[in-house]
């Protein structure tokens, strides 16, 4: 009995000792998202430590870095959701155990604010993608400094406020707003692919279903 209950524990303890450990690397965030960062942290279920080194220049805003000894799908995905939910579209990379961090499931978490510090530009023009009603897709968007002018199907222009805001664009329609992330993705084109500027709305709205779509401009050189 006392040996049933000995292997009992040393097999927790294994568990335990196997249990990966999450890194966290972050750069010029701001305070709101490093509060929702640690909140959703706390909130999933593997252990993490925050390092205080600098993310490597090749890397993009949102980085998952696995080990290939071992994947942990579900803890990954996890992690990739708190990335998407501050707005970011998280890569995934792998690397071997010559890095000491990242074996054993280890996973590295890098996020960057690349906007920090730096002059914004909207493009002037861009088209709706990604709508959730196929109706909307390409319509015309035209910015301003203030404005942000939707021209629907009918012909109508709608003009709504907006503004950049802890890195991402916001666009304000009555009493509520729509966020999108801004990303630079190659486009296949028939042409080939093409670089764009990408901003992917963060979140579903009731109405108007205009605004439940992605803007982008792709580049044609």
């Amino acid at each position: 009995m006392k040996n049933g209950i000995l292997i009992c524990v040393l097999a927790l303890l294994l568990a335990a000792c196997q249990q990966p450990t999450v890194y966290v690397f972050s750069e010029n965030l701001q305070d709101e998202q490093r509060n929702q960062l640690d909140a959703a942290l706390k909130a999933q279920s593997l252990s993490y430590e925050y390092v205080e080194l600098a993310i490597p220049p090749d890397f993009g805003e949102a980085t998952l870095l696995l080990s290939s000894d071992k994947i942990y799908s579900k803890e990954t995905e996890q992690l990739a959701a708190i990335m998407q939910g501050l707005g970011y579209e998280p890569q995934v990379n792998y690397t071997t155990r010559s890095n000491h961090f990242y074996g054993d499931g280890n996973i590295g978490f890098y996020l960057k604010n690349v906007v920090a510090g730096t002059t914004f530009v909207m493009p002037k023009r861009l088209r709706t993608t990604q709508c959730s009603e196929d109706k909307y897709n390409d319509l015309l968007v035209t910015f301003t400094d203030k404005y942000a002018d939707f021209t629907l199907p009918s012909g109508a222009v709608v003009r709504l406020g907006w503004e950049f805001l802890y890195g991402y664009v916001v666009i304000y329609y009555k009493n509520y707003s729509q966020t999108y992330s801004h990303s630079q993705p190659l486009v296949n084109t028939p042409f080939g692919a093409k670089p764009s500027d990408t901003y992917t709305f963060t979140a579903h709205v009731n109405k108007p279903s205009w605004l439940d779509c992605s803007l982008q401009i792709v580049y044609m050189d």
